[in-house]
């Protein structure tokens, strides 16, 4: 029997985890042969709780494997829905940013290449980045460095033009008084990025802000 919505819904929605490791790349390949998911667009009710599924309990999922397993999936839902996933993003985004904090570089790496790809294909830079900032300030410091990471991949993939910077720049002078040097160090670097991109404009910016001169 061909796997219709309904069938693949309840593989994504079931806990188990070894099962969830066989039905994977049967989930990703349903997604991405159009004949076999003719009915994904037509069904948002099921389309919204696969995602809502694979952002609580996949890409959030305390088992690595499962977390990029979830990633992947998204990343076909992306690659199939392109400019149509945008009405996903806020279900998915916060999974996202916490992965961005992992303690494993292969999942930190791949949220990154994922919220990039979504900025590609769904939604442009500043429509994310309008939704992250608060990523600025997530509890877990590590995701506050790799937030700063993010926006440098995001100029250096995409430049500066499509990024209004003064909404992000407050946020990055904040956490140049972080408690932990390497979220100082990284906002910084963030800092440094923007101005090859921008020039003297970023200088003005940080100087209404109250910065000293001297940093």
């Amino acid at each position: 029997m061909e796997p219709n919505m309904e069938y693949i819904v309840a593989q994504v929605t079931q806990k188990e985890v070894g099962r969830r490791f066989q039905v994977g790349p049967e989930i990703i390949d349903y997604i991405l042969d159009r004949q076999k998911s003719h009915d994904l667009e037509n069904d948002q009710t099921m389309l919204d709780r696969m995602m809502d599924s694979l952002a609580t309990s996949w890409v959030n999922a305390s088992n690595f494997k499962v977390a990029l397993l979830g990633m992947d999936i998204v990343s076909a839902l992306v690659t199939r829905l392109q400019e149509r996933f945008k009405t996903q993003i806020g279900t998915v985004l916060p999974s996202l940013i916490d992965r961005l904090g992992d303690s494993k570089d292969q999942v930190r790496d791949q949220a990154q290449s994922l919220l990039l790809k979504i900025m590609d294909q769904a939604a442009n830079p500043q429509y994310l980045w309008d939704r992250m900032l608060g990523g600025f300030r997530h509890k877990n410091n590590r995701t506050r460095e790799a937030v700063c990471f993010c926006l440098i991949s995001t100029l250096n993939v995409y430049g500066a033009h499509g990024l209004t910077l003064s909404k992000i720049v407050p946020h990055i002078c904040h956490l140049l008084g972080d408690p932990t040097s390497q979220v100082r160090d990284g906002a910084m670097n963030c800092l440094v990025e923007i101005y090859r991109h921008v020039g003297e404009r970023v200088r003005m910016d940080l100087g209404k802000k109250g910065l000293p001169q001297s940093r």
